[in-house]
């Protein structure tokens, strides 16, 4: 046997088949959706592989990171994960914390790793506030954390592309009794996801990011995760969110919200409270025919009204 088949063979479990792990996804999906406003990313759990990613008590760690893309500013709600322990046992004994990591992408890799501090878009470390969902028929861990209440504040992405990294924090060293791994999903995504670690444990060379299909010498298209977002926190001032322009205007003006606002009504009045006769369409209002002068415009989302001053020149 090489070097890289024993590296195979010690880190992954990789052909654990559960019989009963679709019950369990289905399970975990029925709750997600019923409080979720929008899933993001929804890969189910329909491969057979799954891959340690566990920060031990011993300073050491191995981390697995999964691709996604973001088309739209949004905020992120709840982080759902499929896994197992790799003694079908309920780890919640063995829990310390658990920590969620989102990157951009670089060229295919993430641009940071958690070894890093500072690298990450979000660097969410030995949170407790997560749930731990355990099935005893399947040794499935899954874990949901709200990335608000995990991060003390609201995390926003900008459209772009990301990866996000989790690992349970265990009292144990990372390959023993604490072992978690991530289950993988067939779904096939524009990069395949990655594995670090840091300490080469496991004597592959992996301590930087590494391609899992690779590195295990079989298709590893994806992992098993769902993500959704929440409404964007405004507050009373969506004028952090809202975008008017320009400003002062002679015939289009455009409002720009974000995908997680919705619009439901937008007016315009003159310096006596008039209302003016404009039309709000497409995220424009045409104001050429209004004469010269200073008016209110009023946007009334279903996060509060933005009221702005609009000179028309």
């Amino acid at each position: 046997m090489n070097h890289f088949a024993i590296f195979v063979g010690r880190i992954l479990n990789f052909k654990l088949f559960i019989m009963k792990k679709i019950t369990l996804l289905l399970a975990v999906l029925a709750t997600t959706v019923s409080f979720a406003q929008n899933e993001l990313v929804n890969r189910p759990d329909d491969n057979t592989t799954g891959l340690i990613s566990t920060e031990g008590n011993d300073g050491t760690a191995v981390y697995c990171a999964d691709y996604f893309e973001i088309a739209n500013e949004v905020a992120l709600g709840d982080l759902t994960v499929i896994g197992f322990s790799s003694s079908f046992g309920d780890l919640t004994p063995l829990m310390t914390g658990f920590n969620v990591y989102v990157y951009e992408d670089n060229g295919g890799v993430p641009f940071g790793n958690p070894t890093i501090a500072g690298t990450g878009v979000v660097e969410i470390d030995d949170t407790q506030d997560y749930t731990l969902n355990f099935d005893a028929a399947t040794g499935f861990n899954n874990f949901t954390v709200d990335i608000t209440d995990a991060n003390g504040s609201q995390v926003v992405l900008q459209p772009g592309n990301y990866w996000v990294a989790v690992a349970p924090s265990v009292d144990s060293p990372p390959a023993d009794a604490g072992r978690w791994n991530w289950a993988g999903s067939l779904t096939t995504i524009a990069n395949e996801p990655v594995l670090i670690d840091p300490d080469d444990l496991f004597g592959a060379g992996a301590t930087d990011w590494t391609n899992i299909s690779g590195l295990i010498g079989e298709s590893f298209p994806s992992f098993a995760w769902i993500l959704t977002d929440e409404a964007l926190s405004v507050g009373n001032n969506l004028a952090e969110v809202v975008s008017v322009y320009p400003n002062p205007a002679s015939d289009i003006l455009n409002i720009n919200v974000p995908s997680n606002i919705e619009v439901n009504a937008v007016a315009m009045y003159d310096v006596l409270g008039k209302r003016s006769n404009v039309n709000f369409s497409n995220g424009q209002i045409n104001i050429s025919s209004l004469s010269n002068g200073v008016y209110i415009l009023s946007v009334e989302t279903n996060n509060g009204t933005l009221t702005q001053k609009i000179v028309k020149n």
